[in-house]
């Protein structure tokens, strides 16, 4: 028998973990997640950079996002929840100024997704971006920061 082993995807050179998206930008096929204060250099030095992030080659109609309400106990955690899965464009019309704390990111071939909480003003709904691409997953840098190899 054969046995294929899939090699590791490597490690990201920034980390959007606890990042905040302040809003949602589509143009086009590209999606931009404008960040409140940036996002964490994963490489040596390491530190927080300013700075957003721009997918792009978004295929909307195969982009969706599942936002989940917890009437009865705290956002995210263990209990009873509703719930609503919509399109990317759906929910940009619908939360486009809603603030986004990240808490997970995972990326894939050609997808991206990224958990978290939304802000909807009135209420803390849990969140997920599940989103698929054909072009690049970009970090916009607003400052310039080596990355050394290493």
């Amino acid at each position: 028998m054969e046995i294929i082993v899939k090699p590791p995807i490597p490690d990201p050179p920034y980390s959007l973990h606890d990042a905040r998206v302040s809003a949602f930008q589509a143009e086009g096929d590209a999606l931009r997640l404008v960040m409140a204060c940036g996002y964490v250099c994963t490489t040596e030095p390491c530190g927080q950079v300013d700075g957003d992030v721009e997918i792009t080659g978004v295929d909307w109609e195969s982009s969706y996002v599942y936002v989940m309400d917890y009437p009865r106990v705290p956002c995210g955690n263990c209990g009873e929840f509703t719930g609503r899965k919509m399109t990317m464009e759906t929910f940009l019309a619908e939360y486009a100024g809603a603030p986004l704390e990240i808490l997970d990111e995972s990326c894939g071939y050609r997808a991206a997704k990224l958990s978290g909480f939304l802000d909807a003003g009135d209420r803390l709904l849990e969140c997920t971006l599940d989103l698929y691409y054909t072009g690049e997953f970009r970090y916009l840098l607003k400052e310039s920061r080596p990355l050394l190899d290493g």
